[in-house]
């Protein structure tokens, strides 16, 4: 059986502040820091790794990398895993977009593509995200994956045979993580969603 541990980085500013980031390379800051720590040792007890997948922005390879050094796991990046690309939206703040972008906004907030210049659309994230997890994911095991809010939930859709757009899965919250089973072969298997936004410590609320 496979199973896949996707992990949500740490907390940026631009989190806090509700600024979509995007392809931007944000760092963590020292919440996020902090919430990585704490999550490290619960996945060291719930799935311990030898390596650990993560996009190359560093606010994920950074959690990956706190994450790995209590597991003794070695990090290797996949730009694959990246956010996607927001375009004129990255850094904007979400009252601004409600009042300059208001109807595509609303769209977004319903799965739907918003037709905003440069942004990435559910399927091309889909499309660039399976790839990596069929190159890093593909033999019996336990799997973890570092990366992005959206991309990850467009990633969990496309796996679980959902509608990309879907909101019925929700967006991991900083350093939570999901985890996924994969049962029978790649003919006749398929994935199913064992646990959402889970969490161990009070830190991370």
């Amino acid at each position: 059986m496979r199973r896949l541990i996707l992990v949500r980085h740490g907390e940026t500013d631009w989190n806090a502040a509700h600024r979509l980031q995007g392809a931007a390379d944000i760092p963590l800051n020292d919440t996020g820091r902090a919430q990585a720590r704490a999550t490290a040792p619960l996945l060291a007890q719930l799935a311990p790794v030898t390596r650990i997948v993560s996009s190359d922005l560093s606010r994920a390879r950074d959690t990956a990398r706190i994450i790995a050094d209590t597991m003794g796991a070695e990090v290797v990046t996949d730009p694959r895993l990246r956010e996607r690309c927001y375009g004129v939206w990255e850094g904007m703040e979400e009252s601004v977009r409600r009042s300059e972008h208001g109807e595509e906004h609303t769209r977004w907030e319903r799965g739907l593509e918003p037709r905003v210049e440069g942004y990435e659309g559910h399927a091309a994230v889909a499309e660039r995200a399976l790839a990596a997890v069929a190159e890093h994911a593909h033999a019996d095991g336990t799997h973890m994956l570092v990366a992005h809010g959206s991309t990850i939930r467009v990633l969990m859709c496309a796996l679980l045979g959902l509608e990309l757009g879907s909101r019925s899965i929700g967006t991991l919250g900083n350093a939570r993580w999901a985890e996924l089973h994969h049962t029978g072969d790649d003919a006749s298997g398929h994935w199913v969603l064992r646990e959402l936004n889970a969490v161990g410590d009070t830190v991370l609320a």
